[in-house]
């Protein structure tokens, strides 16, 4: 009998990513399995052409949080009905709640499954939920998330994150960059100046200067969302010499194509970084309050650069310090070594130094 399997992740960006080892695992041990991801509104496109994703059920968590927090109640109640009529009929060989949150694990209960499994150390009491529990092995994100499926004798690779960008919006990539006047031959570095703790932003003159200090050897774009329009214009009014920007012009897998075009990708700790490391894209990382041992891209296409202060890793959305030292003590010339180290253009730029 085929095995079915739902996947619980509703967000964010970067969890979701490297949640995708699990289904791969899955697939890959059990290549008969159908597999079902519950995954937030904002996540479904990047599941939808998963290879290892059979069914996408999309509901929003942030949505349902907000009547939550609002008293909205009616409206809360119509949404987590809507969802457990969804799933009323459906039964499961196993559920595996890799988000580990309270309403997760609320949904995983009233979901017909022979086995409920979630992480050990889930937060909010979610285990109290699960009919078995395992013990994360390692530090980094996505080995604590293939950990997940030890119970099924899965053992695997937590090092294999799937992204796969449709020929659609490769196209679009294709189309914006040309019309740019980025020619097939040359070298692209994109820039993610926004995340979304303000502790884990790089200053935009940062950014700016890095760009400057590459003009030459490689075009640079930057990307992100509507919320970080302000800042890619404030980049783009301090850079003298050409930069494209994308800020707010793309949606989610159009960006992902312009990732997936570039030659290195310079970001901090944020989505669209995990999203350039699955298309296998090189990838510099400005780390500050997050520890990179635990969310830098693995593999040896990836360089973290942060500097320990007293205070390191203190993981939280705003600066308790309120100076953000972390990220202030990256240089940009510090990132523009490891883009040209990357890359292999370090002999061509003897002006960059620390």
């Amino acid at each position: 009998m085929i095995k079915k399997v739902l996947i619980i992740r509703l967000s964010s960006i970067g969890d979701v990513i490297q949640c995708t080892p699990v289904a791969k695992a899955l697939k890959t041990a059990w290549p008969d399995c159908q597999i079902t991801w519950l995954t937030g509104e904002v996540c479904a496109d990047l599941l939808r052409c998963n290879p290892y994703v059979d069914e996408c059920i999309i509901w929003s968590r942030e949505r349902f949080e907000k009547h939550c927090r609002k008293y909205e109640v009616k409206e809360a109640w119509n949404m987590w009905r809507e969802l457990m009529d969804r799933l009323y009929k459906r039964e499961f060989y196993a559920v595996l709640d890799i988000h580990g949150l309270f309403l997760t694990g609320l949904i995983a209960s009233k979901i017909k499954a022979e086995r409920r499994i979630g992480l050990k150390d889930a937060r909010e009491l979610n285990s109290f939920f699960m009919k078995e529990t395992v013990k994360p092995s390692g530090r980094h994100m996505t080995e604590r998330y293939i950990s997940i499926l030890k119970p099924l004798g899965i053992f695997a690779d937590g090092n294999n994150m799937t992204l796969v960008v449709p020929d659609k919006e490769k196209d679009f990539a294709t189309k914006f960059l040309q019309q740019a006047g980025v020619c097939a031959g040359d070298r692209l570095a994109v820039l993610v100046p926004g995340t979304t703790w303000p502790s884990k932003n790089w200053a935009p003159e940062a950014f700016a200067k890095t760009v400057a200090l590459i003009e030459g050897e490689f075009k640079s774009v930057i990307c992100g969302g509507i919320a970080e329009m302000k800042m890619g214009k404030e980049i783009e009014s301090m850079v003298n010499g050409s930069l494209i920007n994308a800020v707010g012009k793309t949606n989610l897998l159009e960006m992902a194509a312009i990732l997936e075009r570039a030659s290195v990708v310079v970001a901090g700790d944020t989505g669209p970084l995990h999203m350039a490391a699955a298309l296998k894209v090189p990838t510099v990382v400005i780390f500050g309050p997050s520890d990179p041992n635990c969310y830098r891209p693995l593999g040896n296409d990836s360089i973290a650069l942060f500097h320990k202060q007293q205070c390191s890793f203190c993981h939280k959305q705003n600066c308790p310090m309120g100076q953000g030292s972390c990220m202030k003590s990256v240089l940009p010339e510090e990132v523009a070594m490891a883009i040209f180290k990357l890359t292999g253009r370090l002999d061509n730029v003897p002006r960059v130094s620390i």
